[in-house]
C-alpha cells in the first residue's frame, strides 16, 4: 500500500501534524509520501525543521494562491512514480484536487479526513464538496463524531468512518515546569495560561488578551504559534496595558517544553474539529480551558477541564480562575492516553485502507 498524504502547505498546525504523524506511523510509512499544494520543502524545513529528518518524503508544488489546472497533471507524475495506491486528502483545497486527480488515474482510491466541517457553512465549498462526492468516489473519515454529523447535516454526506485524532505520548510528556520556563524564558513566579494556534482570525486570542486587565496581575498569557494577527495582537496587549504580561513565543519546535511551562492550556476558538493541541497539552497533564465546539466535549470532562460557551467572555474568566486551582498532572495524562494514542489512529487508518483493496 503506497500513500500520499495531501495538505495545502507545512506551515505548523493541527492538521499538518495529525497528517506528519499519521505517515510517521503507518505500517505503510516506508511506502508513503506527503505533498503539499503550497510552499517549497525548503521553506517546510525551515519553519518546521522536525521535517528534516524525512525531507526525503516532502514534495511541495509550490501552487499559486489561485485553481491551477497544471497540479492534476503534478500529482498524477508523483502517482505514477511513486506507485501510489491511496490519496489520503486533508480539508477542502487537497481534496478538489485529489478529486481530480482521481478522476484521470480511477485506479487510485481517494481517503479525506473532515478535520473540521465550519467551511461547508460558506456555499461554495459546500456546492464544491457535493459535486465532488458524487464525480468521484471519495471515502470520508472524520476525527470526531460531532463533526461527522455536522458533515452529514451540511452536506447530506454520511463519513464512512470515525477515527479520532492521537498523538505521540513518548513525546509529549510533561517535564519539570522551571527547566521549561527558562528553556523558554518566560517568567518562574507567574501562573501561566497557555495557547497553542496559529495567529489567526476565530483562534480566540483576542478574547484572551482582552480579558487579561481584569485578571489577577500574577495571570500570564503565553502563545505559541505565528499568523498574521502577530501585530495586531501585540498591539492590543499595549493599548490595553498587559504588553509585558503576554508572551509570543512564535513556532516553538519542542511542544512538550511549552505544555510543561504552563498551567493551564486555553483555546478559545470560534470553530475546531478535534485540535491536536488539546491532546498534546493533556499528555503534559494539563487542565484545559476551551469553547464547546468541535469534538473537544469528546475528550474533555468535567475531571480533566472546563468547556464554555463561544462569546462568553465572563464565563471564560470564571473558568480561567476556576481551572488554575483543579487537579492536573498523572491523572489528565492517563485519561487521555487511553482515548488518543497515535498508534491507535495509524491502526485505525491502516484497516481502513487495507478495506479499500477489498
Amino acid at each position: 500500500m503506497n500513500v500520499l498524504h495531501l495538505v495545502q502547505h507545512f506551515k505548523i498546525g493541527g492538521l499538518e501534524k495529525m497528517a506528519v504523524t499519521l505517515m510517521q506511523k503507518s505500517r505503510f510509512a516506508d511506502t508513503s509520501i506527503i505533498v503539499s499544494l503550497e510552499g517549497t520543502e525548503r521553506d517546510a524545513v525551515n519553519e518546521w525543521p522536525a521535517l528534516s529528518a524525512f525531507e526525503q518524503k516532502l514534495i511541495s508544488l509550490n501552487k499559486a494562491p489561485k485553481f491551477e489546472l497544471s497540479v492534476i497533471k503534478k500529482l498524477s507524475e508523483i502517482i505514477k512514480k511513486h506507485n501510489i495506491t491511496v490519496i489520503h486528502s486533508h480539508h477542502i483545497g487537497p481534496m478538489l484536487y485529489a478529486s481530480l486527480t482521481c478522476l484521470v488515474n480511477p485506479s487510485v482510491k481517494h481517503v479525506s479526513t473532515i478535520h473540521d466541517a465550519w467551511y461547508l457553512k460558506n456555499f461554495k465549498q459546500r456546492v464544491i464538496t457535493k459535486v465532488l462526492n458524487k464525480l468521484t468516489k471519495i471515502h470520508w473519515v472524520a476525527d470526531a463524531n460531532v463533526v461527522a454529523n455536522e458533515f452529514y447535516n451540511e452536506t447530506a454526506i454520511k463519513a464512512d468512518s470515525t477515527i479520532l485524532n492521537g498523538i505521540d505520548f513518548q513525546q509529549f510528556i510533561d517535564t519539570d515546569d522551571a527547566t521549561a520556563r527558562i528553556k523558554l524564558n518566560l517568567p518562574h513566579d507567574k501562573k501561566l495560561i497557555g495557547c497553542s494556534a496559529r495567529l489567526e482570525p476565530g483562534k480566540g486570542h483576542l478574547d484572551l488578551i482582552k480579558l487579561l486587565p481584569a485578571l489577577p496581575k500574577e495571570i500570564e498569557l503565553v502563545f505559541a504559534g505565528n499568523g498574521s494577527l502577530r501585530f495586531s495582537l501585540m498591539s492590543a496587549a499595549v493599548s490595553l496595558g498587559v504588553v509585558e504580561r503576554v508572551h509570543f513565543l512564535g513556532n516553538v519546535q519542542h511542544m512538550e517544553l511549552f505544555y510543561s511551562a504552563i498551567n493551564v492550556m486555553c483555546l478559545y476558538s470560534q470553530r475546531e474539529g478535534l485540535p491536536l493541541s488539546i491532546l498534546e497539552s493533556m499528555a503534559c497533564g494539563k487542565v484545559i480551558v476551551a469553547t464547546d465546539v468541535g469534538g473537544i466535549s469528546e475528550v474533555v470532562s468535567n475531571e480533566q477541564g472546563i468547556l464554555v460557551k463561544p462569546n462568553d467572555s465572563f464565563g471564560l474568566k470564571l473558568a480561567l480562575l476556576k481551572a488554575l486551582e483543579m487537579k492536573h498532572g498523572q491523572c489528565i495524562r492517563e485519561y487521555i492516553l487511553s482515548i488518543a494514542d497515535a498508534n491507535t489512529m495509524s491502526e485505525a487508518y491502516d484497516h481502513f485502507y487495507n478495506g479499500l483493496a477489498s
